[in-house]
Parts: structure tokens; sequence; C-alpha cells
């Protein structure tokens, strides 16, 4: 709700709905100058990483909490490697340590609301193993506070989400949302082709 500023990220947050009342989700963290600085990638690129591993994750007859286990794995093995926290990383897992910086979870189904399963039953879904049919997010973020002294001065400030919508199929999965770049370099060739000279 501030000014869009040269060398600040925006993180983007979209939904749709469709006019049979079916909804999309999607969120796209963009830096404002059109490239990433060197610090931002390395974010970007780690919350990334840990999307991608939450995506492979989706799978039938995998439990839904799976590909939030996977990403959040990724995310605490690089807060690890960074020196922000402390070893090893089951024990980060284990003490949910890496929830200072992710602040909400990996995903939720999706489907006649933004968050589809308000009303369905736990055992369902949050308990419950995916199905083919059923569409959820994955969408991992890393987010360093502004006055967080647990964080290198560097980092503070920097707050990254990416968001896709992943539908479970027999086979595995499919990302309904894969006409959208994702990857830092795929973000910066984006905006270059968008984004005023």
């Amino acid at each position: 709700d501030g000014p869009v500023r040269e060398g600040d990220l925006l993180l983007l947050d979209a939904g749709v709905e469709t006019t049979t009342l079916y909804t999309a989700d999607v969120t796209r963290t963009m830096p404002v100058s059109g490239t990433f600085t060197d610090l931002q990638r390395k974010v970007y690129d780690l919350v990334y990483e840990a999307q991608e591993a939450g995506i492979a994750a989706v799978a039938p007859g995998r439990p839904f909490t799976a590909f939030h286990e996977a990403s959040q794995r990724a995310l605490a093995e690089g807060l690890v490697e960074w020196g922000l926290l402390e070893g090893p990383v089951d024990r980060v897992l284990e003490l949910g340590l890496q929830r200072r910086y992710t602040l909400h979870g990996t995903g939720h189904m999706l489907g006649m609301d933004v968050h589809d399963c308000a009303v369905s039953r736990q055992e369902n879904h949050l308990y419950g193993d995916l199905r083919p049919g059923m569409v959820l997010t994955v969408e991992p973020g890393l987010y360093f506070q502004p006055d967080d002294l647990t964080v290198p001065e560097e980092l503070r400030g920097i707050g990254v989400r990416i968001e896709d919508d992943v539908l479970v199929t027999e086979e595995g999965r499919t990302v309904m949302s894969a006409g959208l770049p994702r990857s830092s370099a795929d973000v910066e060739a984006w905006l270059a082709e968008r984004l005023p000279r």
C-alpha cells in the first residue's frame, strides 16, 4: 500500500474467479527495476527451489502435507547453509525454527473459493491423501522483516513468495499456471519485454 520504488521487490498475489465460480490464486515477486539484486536473487532462487521441491511432491496417493514438508525442508536447508539457523536441518524442522521467516503454510486447496477447504472435513484434505482432480496451490515464501535483528541488515525488508496452481492427475501433476514465468531469469526476461526503456 506504499510507493513502488526502484530497487524494491513487488509481491503480487492475484486471485481470479471465473463466471463458473472456480478460482485461481497465483503470486509472483518481481523486481521493480526489472532485475534482481544479487541478494534478492539469492532469496528468490531459494524460494523457487523450495517451490520446485513442493511441486515435485504433489502426486496421487501422497499425503496432502507432503508438498508442504518438501518445501519447508528446502527452505530450512538454505537457511542453515546461509548461517541464519543452527542445524542440523532435522532439528530445525522438528522445532519449526524456519517458520520465523516463512510466516505461512505452503499452500491450500483451490476450487469454488480461493481457500476451498474452509468447510470440508480436515481428514479429507489436511490429513488426507491427494487424489486425481484435486487442485491446490504450492506457495512457499521467505520474509525478512525490516526490523528483524536476527538477520543481517542487507536481508532486512526482503520478502519473496512464488505461488502456482497445481492439478493432481492420475500420473502426477500439472502446473495449471505454467504459462507465467517462475524462475528469476524468466521473471527478468518477462519484465524486460514489458517495462518501459
